[in-house]
């Protein structure tokens, strides 16, 4: 049985795949708050989860994926103090339902404040 690995590579100056395809699930890298020319945008914890969420679905669809089929999330968080706005941001990217989740606290790339990473299913995965 062959085990296939489709890596999706980024366009930021990291060593880093953006996605890996392998088993059924499609596992992608942590972002934090950058633009596409790889400056980090600070700004408060939920304008930063926005623009995260907003480059992880980017991701997921440019994989043939969506937020729909993540299935476990882990964010990291600078200090638990923005744990509650954090999960307001967050909660509006799962109307139908949330995914299993993770949240710790850690010092961040860039002093950022948040980092999410998150896993879900390869589109030959889904059905319609």
């Amino acid at each position: 049985m062959s085990q296939a690995i489709t890596r999706f590579s980024s366009t930021l100056p990291f060593p880093f795949s953006r996605a890996v395809q392998a088993g059924g699930f499609l596992f992608l890298s942590g972002q934090v708050s950058m633009s596409e020319q790889a400056e980090p945008m600070r700004s408060d914890i939920t304008t930063q989860t926005h623009n995260i969420m907003a480059a992880i679905e980017r991701t997921l669809q440019s994989c043939g994926s969506s937020l729909n089929a993540v299935v476990k999330v882990t964010a990291w968080l600078s200090d638990m103090k923005h744990f509650a706005e954090f999960n307001q941001a967050y909660a509006a990217y799962f109307p139908a339902g949330f995914p299993a989740r993770s949240v710790v606290c850690a010092k961040l790339a860039f002093e950022l404040d948040v980092e999410i990473e998150v896993q879900a299913l390869a589109p030959d995965q889904l059905t319609s």
